[in-house]
Parts: C-alpha cells; sequence; structure tokens
C-alpha cells in the first residue's frame, strides 16, 4: 500500500488541510479505485484510523483508495460559527481527489464511513446526498445530534457544541439523522445502503436502538450489529474489519 499524507489549500474553509491516503499497490494502468472516505470521531484527526486500526493490511484484500480527512469537532457541519466542513467533505474534498487520484467517479465506487462523530458524519452525507455514495457505515454512530445536545449541556463541550449548532435545539433539522431521513422517505428518493454497529456497553447504544428501529419502521435497507463492546478502538477495529467485507459484497 502506498501512504500519503497529502495536503493542499482548501477554498471552502479559506485554509490549508491535511488528508492522510491509502492507495493499493500496483494500480494498472486506465484502472479507476473504489474510494472509502473514513471519517474520524471527536478530538480526532487524519491520523487516527492509521494509528489505531489495522486499516492498511485489512485494504490489502480491497484494494480502496481509502481518504481520511480531519474536520476538527466540527460534527461534520457547515457550523454556525465557524468553518463549512459538510461542504469541504462531500462536495471539494471529493473532487480534489477525483482530479489528483485515479478514482471512480461513479456512484457505485464510492463509500463513506466513520466513528462516533464520523458515524454521524457518514449518515449526514449519504442522507444529504443520497446519489453520492453507494453504501455508507457508522460504528458507535453518534446517530440522535438531540441527545448529544443534551448531554454536553452541562459540560464544556457545551461551547463547542453551540459554535457549531446554534443554541437552538436540534431536533427536526438539517441536523437531525431521523428528519433527514423523513425528508428522503417523503420524497421517495433512492437511498444508499446502510451499515450500523455498536457495542453494547456504549453509551450511545440506545441511540443506535433507535435509529435501527426507525429505519426497520420505515423499510430502509440496512444492516445492524450489535455485539459486545464500549466506545473504543477495540471494538472500532473489528468492526472496521467486518464492515470494509459488508461493502465489498
Amino acid at each position: 500500500m502506498a501512504i500519503l499524507n497529502y495536503t493542499f489549500r482548501s477554498s471552502t474553509l479559506d485554509m490549508n488541510v491535511t488528508v492522510n491516503v491509502i492507495l493499493p499497490e500496483p494500480i494498472k494502468k486506465g484502472e479507476k479505485l473504489k474510494t472509502l472516505y473514513l471519517l474520524h470521531g471527536y478530538i480526532g484527526d487524519q491520523t487516527d484510523w492509521m494509528r489505531f486500526t489495522s486499516v492498511e493490511r485489512y485494504n490489502w484484500a480491497y484494494r480502496f483508495a481509502i481518504i481520511m480527512p480531519a474536520v476538527q469537532n466540527s460534527y461534520y457541519t457547515d457550523t454556525t460559527y465557524g468553518h463549512h466542513y459538510l461542504s469541504f467533505i462531500t462536495k471539494e474534498l471529493p473532487k480534489v481527489m477525483e482530479n489528483t487520484f485515479p478514482l471512480s467517479k461513479n456512484r457505485v465506487d464510492r463509500y463513506i464511513g466513520g466513528l462516533s462523530m464520523g458515524g454521524y458524519g457518514a449518515i449526514k452525507s449519504a442522507l444529504l446526498y443520497p446519489k453520492r455514495y453507494h453504501k455508507a457505515f457508522s460504528l458507535s454512530g453518534a446517530l440522535d445530534i438531540q441527545h448529544i445536545q443534551d448531554i454536553t449541556r452541562e459540560s464544556g463541550r457545551k461551547i463547542i457544541f453551540d459554535s457549531v449548532f446554534g443554541k437552538r435545539k436540534v431536533t427536526q433539522t438539517k441536523h437531525d439523522l431521523f428528519f433527514l431521513a423523513q425528508n428522503q422517505i417523503d420524497k421517495n428518493n433512492e437511498l444508499p445502503d446502510f451499515f450500523i454497529a455498536c457495542g453494547t456497553e456504549d453509551f450511545l447504544f440506545a441511540s443506535n436502538q433507535q435509529f435501527h428501529a426507525f429505519l426497520n419502521d420505515n423499510q430502509i435497507k440496512h444492516t445492524y450489529q450489535i455485539d459486545s463492546g464500549i466506545h473504543d478502538w477495540d471494538f472500532w477495529d473489528r468492526f472496521l474489519l467486518i464492515a470494509m467485507k459488508w461493502m465489498s459484497s
């Protein structure tokens, strides 16, 4: 595998950004690679997946181009007071990567996934732009963003959350995954396939159960897996491999 630290100037964010990229080797002449946008969690960055999982070794079998950006603690959102990270992830970044590396531009070859905050970002991106992604996965995702707002009210993270989303409730807004999914259902739009996994001892387990139930009730195609585990890299490393197998099926 080729490992690159790729730095470029983002016009969306008006600053230099660095993404980590894994490319399979060798790349055949004329080959267009399937692409996985792999999103980090809260307090993370573009190095997390490389440092804490076996993502490079797992990719030997699948030959994805894996793009790992950094968005600080933005929840993959065009923030109220700050940068427009959702637009960066879903619009600018794919264009830059597809113009730089031999990546397929077809929907069936584009995937997105993440853990915790990144799981929220992956499902959010897929719900907002369902024609761009073939499959999306969330590991221990912060899928009920209202719950996250509620539990941050009495913590130091409230200031960060408010700078991202503002001070109003996020339920039934463009930030609410349940609302976004219902909006696509009402429009009868085709959605990507979803893979949702969470540990049964995870503090976000109840939120994942609720999102799974919502998808079931609305007959949205998805795979849901649970196992013993907490909110940690042991669980995410195990289920990253499972998610990569699912993407390739």
